[in-house]
């Protein structure tokens, strides 16, 4: 099985965390942020650029260095700048998104400061308007009338406890989707979480796999539960200028 990890677009939180210091930002960010023009242009040049490896013949090696395969399963963080950067990859895949809670950034969906104990809960986008916007994401019985989101602000500790909830279930789909190339749109942070979880980093590691908008990172799931790292980090679909934090 190949499991290929895509940070989302630029957010408009991605800006402000770029300008300003940190209390600044975080009395400054929203809950739910939007994408950037940026970032709606760097999630339809992933789309072009996996529509055209999907498109490429079998016996073409010509993006070898990507999946080798078409994608056959997808997956999105239940995040609006997640479910936007996936919605231009569906129409060129193909294929219907999965909506998966478990694969949200850290943190949760808040205001306030958690370091001053102000922090607001929001609860996401509802069933009813996932489905009014995203028509045709498989959504799931965890998005409810209420949204999706529940926890306040998630501790990192939380964060790598569903990171490795998260990396034991793909590492049981390599078992038994084997011919599979699933790609799931996520968040930076949780994606360097789930990383570690799957290679066994440890609790905390003094290291940080970082990710530009809409990056590009894959593992190789072989025999005997060896995962190789095939790449982290790429982005052939964009030019300099969109490369983003």
């Amino acid at each position: 099985m190949r499991l290929l990890l895509v940070r989302h677009g630029q957010s408009t939180n991605n800006v402000l965390a770029e300008e300003l210091p940190y209390e600044e930002y975080i009395a400054s960010r929203s809950a739910e942020p939007d994408l950037t023009p940026a970032g709606c242009e760097q999630a339809e040049l992933l789309a072009h650029f996996f529509g055209g490896i999907q498109s490429a013949p079998a016996e073409s090696w010509q993006h070898s260095h990507v999946t080798e395969r078409p994608v056959t399963a997808l997956y999105t963080s239940p995040m609006l700048r997640a479910l936007k950067t996936t919605a231009p990859l569906a129409r060129a895949l193909g294929l219907a998104p999965q909506v998966w809670v478990d694969i949200h950034e850290h943190g949760g969906l808040f205001t306030g400061s958690p370091r001053a104990g102000t922090v607001v809960n929001y609860g996401g986008l509802t069933r009813a308007a996932m489905a009014a916007q995203f028509p045709g994401y498989v959504v799931p019985d965890a998005v409810s009338n209420q949204g999706w989101w529940f926890g306040g602000y998630e501790e990192m500790e939380q964060c790598t406890a569903r990171a490795q909830r998260v990396a034991r279930t793909v590492r049981q789909w390599a078992e038994e989707r084997r011919d599979e190339v699933i790609l799931l749109v996520a968040h930076g942070t949780f994606m360097d979480q789930f990383l570690k979880a799957l290679l066994g980093a440890g609790e905390s590691p003094t290291f940080y796999f970082s990710h530009i908008n809409t990056a590009i990172s894959r593992v190789d799931f072989l025999e005997s539960g060896f995962a190789a790292v095939r790449y982290l980090n790429r982005a052939p679909h964009l030019p300099p200028e969109l490369y983003t934090r």
